[in-house]
């Protein structure tokens, strides 16, 4: 392929990911936690306090404020005692929805340039993959990343995810360059990265077991090899000792590029968030899996995760690519180890997760994957048009996958579950409902002329924000408390119930469920598959059933 062919197509897969990323912006409401990491990084760039959210880094979330910061100014003065308590939604909610700018468009702004940070994950994904085998492989790859439903939506929040997912695939990338040509530039360039994968969120920590693993095996496979820039030959521990000092050094940098970050405050407030991390990782959060519930965990929640969230199309061909790996330009072993350690080291370590809330949290193992699957194009089978085909049709399914569920991203499940129509059965929180599906349910109630539903919605948005009169349904403690006042008529004529799919499937109230009622129904519709509909208008015992999930919950009707 000529490199003009190649670097044309690159720009419409990069073009193509960022329409589907400002599509789905424009779609979706705030999510869970972004109002939190905004004005948290907010409050890092204005008042150099990291209290907010502190388990999380600043890296991302300072990058992300900054634009808001630069083009608005806004002030930021939080209400004293939330500041105090560090109640770091309560902060983001009165700092999102409380400015003198619309929430949309302080929102807008910051996930653009999150989906930058996917533009650059894409990038660099074409770039290995051409370094390795080549520009039909760096198409490949970067066909599977711009075409990725998860990576799309992740790319287009205001959160950490895809961040740390640039952050790690670059550290490795670099990392492999200076395992070809061995030069200082390239490994301070390594240092960097590591350092600033520490500064984007605590998972990056991982890099400290992932690439001593590398350079373990990377050594196994040829004795001889040099780690340092020297020409200096040793004696029988020399790569011993050689391994051990650069590794410290690029801990060693990865350590110094931490202050910064913190404003030179020293390394206190990092250490003090790793800790909150460790303690809130260990403490375990409601999950749902399968139809079972836990605090704790399973071992293989993002395994299962993986499979039934990944386009079908993209699972068959990274399986191919490992399957034949001898075809084509064949899978060396050193690039094997540098692609897929790094995998099986994030799939490994959340075999032991108590916190199973997201596929978002191995977003990391997607590019290495891309990479890989990009090989097969150096594939050839027979005459004519043969292994293109056995590669288009793949893609094309994927391609057509992740057409279909846009804008609702999110919610993707792929068709060996029957796609995301059925997700819910499967996997919930940020896999399928976080809140984003208010503008749809406003949208919805204009259609059919609802002035008012019942709702119990699962979220950190407002919904009277979006012009939502509704009536209160216990599910989630909201953050819009109290809540409006207003009640459905006894004699409406149309009595709908939206409920999010978290609080249907008692996310949060498991073990003193509210909604199981509920599922003996049919909702009428899904709004964005993530809100379901039901109709009590004629519907005297579901509506005896409302009431009783009142008194349940504690919630007076009359309040």
């Amino acid at each position: 392929m000529k490199p003009r062919t190649t670097l044309a197509i690159a720009f419409l897969l990069i073009c193509l990911f960022i329409i589907q990323g400002v599509v789905f912006i424009r779609a979706n409401s705030q999510t869970y936690d972004e109002a939190m990491h905004l004005a948290a990084g907010y409050s890092y760039l204005t008042r150099h306090d990291f209290r907010l959210e502190p388990q999380n880094p600043p890296l991302i979330k300072e990058y992300l404020a900054l634009p808001v910061f630069l083009a608005y100014r806004l002030p930021f003065n939080p209400d004293s005692q939330r500041w105090n308590d560090d109640a770091e939604h309560l902060v983001g909610y009165d700092f999102l929805y409380k400015s003198s700018v619309h929430a949309d468009e302080i929102i807008a702004l910051s996930r653009l340039f999150n989906l930058f940070l996917g533009v650059g994950v894409i990038a660099l994904v074409g770039w290995w993959a051409s370094r390795l085998w080549g520009g039909g492989a760096a198409m490949l790859a970067m066909a599977l990343a711009s075409l990725d439903p998860n990576f799309v939506a992740h790319s287009s929040l205001v959160t950490t995810d895809v961040g740390v997912t640039l952050l790690i695939f670059l550290s490795a990338y670099l990392f492999w360059e200076y395992f070809l040509s061995p030069r200082w530039w390239l490994l301070i360039a390594t240092g960097i990265a590591v350092g600033m994968a520490l500064n984007a969120k605590f998972s990056g920590i991982l890099l400290f077991a992932i690439m001593p693993l590398i350079v373990v095996l990377s050594l196994a496979l040829d004795r001889n090899y040099f780690l340092l820039p020297s020409k200096k030959r040793g004696q029988a521990g020399y790569h011993l000792v050689q391994s051990a000092t650069l590794l410290l050094l690029i801990f060693l940098l990865a350590m110094l590029a931490i202050p910064p970050v913190y404003f030179f405050q020293g390394f206190q407030a990092w250490l003090s968030g790793f800790y909150r991390f460790l303690t809130l990782a260990q403490a375990g959060q409601s999950a749902f899996f399968l139809g079972e519930y836990s605090y704790q965990g399973w071992w293989n929640y993002f395994l299962v995760a993986f499979l039934i969230k990944t386009p079908v199309g993209s699972l068959i061909l990274i399986v191919a690519s490992i399957v034949f790996w001898r075809w084509g330009s064949a899978l060396r072993s050193r690039d094997a180890i540098f692609l897929l350690v790094p995998v099986l080291a994030v799939f490994l370590a959340t075999t032991q997760a108590k916190v199973d809330i997201g596929l978002r949290h191995i977003l990391p193992v997607y590019p290495f994957l891309f990479v890989l699957a990009g090989r097969l194009a150096t594939i050839h089978v027979g005459p004519g048009p043969l292994m293109p085909l056995l590669l288009g049709v793949p893609l094309i399914f994927t391609a057509i996958s992740s057409v279909r569920i846009s804008p609702h991203h999110i919610a993707y499940f792929n068709e060996l579950v029957g796609g995301p129509d059925q997700g819910y059965r499967y996997l919930v929180d940020s896999n399928l409902d976080w809140g984003q599906d208010l503008k749809g349910v406003k949208s919805y109630m204009e259609k059919e002329r609802l002035p008012i539903i019942y709702l119990s919605y699962f979220g950190t948005a407002p919904p009277s924000y979006y012009g939502i009169r509704y009536q209160y349904v216990p599910g989630t403690w909201p953050l819009e408390w109290p809540p409006p006042a207003e009640r459905v008529p006894a004699d409406a004529p149309r009595k709908m119930l939206a409920i999010s799919a978290n609080n249907l499937q008692e996310l949060a109230t498991f073990n003193d469920p509210l909604f199981r009622w509920l599922r003996a129904r049919q909702p009428i519709t899904k709004i964005g598959y993530s809100i379901f509909v039901y109709d009590l208008t004629r519907d005297p015992e579901g509506l005896r059933d409302l009431a009783a999930t009142y008194d349940k919950a504690g919630v007076s009707l009359s309040d």
